[in-house]
């Protein structure tokens, strides 16, 4: 038993349980406010002022009811371009970095900046994407509550004096401890957060276990004020059709056209924006305006839409008002954010991919009546299949849409959707602040230098034949030697190839006029006879380690530190070349994935 305890490390379990517990308190805390926010703004700007009900679901009824208020459909013109200016003043007068979609800023931060967000930011992200949205905006609660729960981490992790590492973790766990309370979704939100960070299939892993923590307090804080019930109320859809692997291959490639697209257009219309000549402040405006538009013939895509969701899965949507959703959705959140609104870009993908599956499930219904028995199923798969896709994060989507959801019958066609899905559009990612991998992250690339020399050892790379010097070469002869090659560093043997030392050209440049000195200095002289050396089964991190301490480009490899028969050399520029070779044919491989 005494052995047991010796093994956990009490003091770093503990830390990470009080310091997740801390993160999670704030994350769930910051869902809460936002919540209330985001339903007030909706109630007074689009419900009591507009008179536009904004559906709700069944696990998340208004907090504060409907007014009676006629809905006034010419006010869609106006409202959501009145949140864009105030949205817009709020942020770019005091934290212009909170505008956009604030899970790419997160994920910027951790990779580029050790998880420092402006203590600001949180604040104003939280007034201005609850603004945003409730107007009308076209936007999600993800990216919003993830910088929440980052950038109050992130001054937590300040105020705290932690380590530049604990502070990217508790970071990563605080954007997922966010996603996990405002979607009633705890264990996705574990793994966004470690998922989110690369556009391939990499991970962070040790991310995993403190976001789990931050998650499960953040969740049961939400829950216990909101209730306990999943998002969405769903019927009770199931696999039992193999043959349905074909008619879901379809959605799958669907889900990635419409994944591709919709990134193009979400980033052409952002970077018109940017390239717009008029004041941050009036591009809001302007993108509010043209979401208005849209509103005022589809007032379905304004707002987060989530009831949409449902009417789909219901079979309340026709087929070909479901694709006019999705395109309507498509520009609406493109306008919304990409022209500088505040909010996320989660929830417009779970009705954009819904509203895929809807149509595709309606559409192979019709041509393969025997084989898609529910069409409504395919709204749920399209959910998971689209985003997945295009957020790189086909985990946690899954398990997200399961447990908002409350179905876990569908696991298997939505593995198999998001897996096509995140394959084909493999090049393509919404968040724009992502890296390939691990390797590629600026926080990793020290690791992955000293992990890839760790596995090579000195003796599979080491020139076997050097250019050497003889001890008793005179010092006439060494200045006609050196210019005949290319080196300026040799190592000097004795006539039983025993190493005496190296000779650097730099060394020998105050002998050089000297007179007298060519026929009477031999090379074991003036060579350095306390130079390291090392053994072939050394690893490249040890030969490295080596020259930089000593600040030398050639180290000379010897059989052992008694008879030090020289048996090749190893230099500086050796190790760069295998490491950038390494580094070639790693990104090759994960270029396949």
């Amino acid at each position: 038993m005494n052995d047991f305890l010796k093994k956990i490390n009490f003091p770093v379990i503990g830390r990470w349980f009080i310091l997740g517990t801390i993160v999670g308190i704030i994350a769930g805390l910051g869902a809460i406010i936002f919540f209330i926010l985001l339903q007030g703004t909706s109630y007074f700007f689009l419900d009591y002022l507009t008179g536009l009900r904004i559906g709700e679901t069944a696990g998340e009824p208004s907090l504060f009811g409907h007014a009676t208020t006629e809905f006034k459909r010419w006010m869609l013109f106006i409202i959501p371009a009145l949140g864009g200016l105030l949205s817009g003043f709020i942020v770019y007068r005091f934290a212009p970095e909170a505008e956009g979609h604030g899970t790419d800023a997160a994920i910027d931060a951790i990779h580029f900046k050790n998880g420092y967000i402006r203590w600001q930011v949180p604040i104003v992200k939280t007034i201005a994407s609850a603004i945003t949205i409730g107007t009308g905006g076209s936007g999600g609660r993800e990216g919003p509550i993830a910088q929440i729960g980052a950038g109050f981490t992130s001054f937590l992790g300040r105020k705290l004096n932690i380590t530049d590492r604990e502070k990217r973790i508790l970071t990563a766990a605080g954007m997922g401890a966010g996603v996990g309370a405002i979607f009633r979704s705890p264990l996705a939100g574990a793994i966004f957060a470690a998922e989110v960070l690369y556009s391939s299939s990499d991970l962070e892993a040790e991310v995993l276990l403190p976001s789990t923590i931050t998650s499960i307090i953040a969740y049961s804080i939400f829950c216990s004020i909101f209730g306990w019930d999943s998002l969405f109320l769903t019927p009770d859809f199931k696999f039992t059709n193999p043959l349905e692997l074909f008619t879901y291959t379809i959605l799958g490639f669907a889900c990635a056209l419409f994944g591709y697209f919709y990134v193009k257009i979400f980033y052409k219309t952002h970077n018109f924006f940017k390239s717009l000549e008029v004041s941050n402040y009036i591009k809001p405006v302007i993108g509010g305006f043209l979401t208005g538009v849209i509103g005022f013939f589809i007032p379905q895509a304004l707002g987060g839409g989530y009831s949409n969701i449902e009417k789909a899965m219901n079979g309340e949507l026709a087929i070909w008002f479901l694709l006019i959703l999705i395109f309507a959705k498509i520009f609406t959140t493109s306008f919304s954010i990409g022209s500088g609104g505040s909010a996320g870009i989660f929830g417009p993908s779970m009705v954009i991919g819904a509203s895929v599956g809807g149509f595709m499930g309606l559409l192979l219904q019709k041509i393969f009546p025997t084989i898609v028995a529910n069409p409504g199923a395919y709204v749920l798969v399209g959910m998971a299949g689209f985003f997945a896709g295009i957020a790189k994060t086909p985990l946690s989507t899954i398990i997200m849409v399961s447990e908002m959801t409350g179905n876990y019958h569908l696991l298997v066609p939505a593995m198999w959707v998001s897996t096509i899905s995140f394959l084909v559009l493999r090049n393509t990612t919404i968040y724009k602040s992502q890296v390939k991998s691990r390797s590629d992250s600026p926080i990793h690339k020290g690791e992955f230098f000293l992990q890839i020399l760790q596995e090579i050892r000195v003796g599979e790379i080491m020139r076997k034949d050097p250019i050497v010097i003889r001890a008793d070469m005179h010092f006439k002869d060494i200045l006609e030697f050196i210019p005949t090659t290319k080196h300026n560093s040799f190592p000097v043997i004795d006539n039983h190839n025993r190493l005496i030392g190296v000779l650097r050209f730099e060394e020998i440049r105050e002998f050089v006029f000297e007179e007298g000195l060519e026929d009477l200095v031999v090379a074991s002289e003036i060579c350095d006879t306390e130079t390291p050396v090392i053994m072939p089964d050394a690893t490249l991190a040890d030969a490295i380690e080596t020259i930089g301490f000593k600040n030398i480009e050639l180290l000379p490899v010897v059989n052992n530190l008694d008879d030090r028969l020289l048996i090749g050399i190893i230099t500086r520029r050796d190790i760069i070349t295998i490491y950038n070779k390494e580094m070639r044919k790693q990104k090759k491989q994960e270029a396949l994935f």
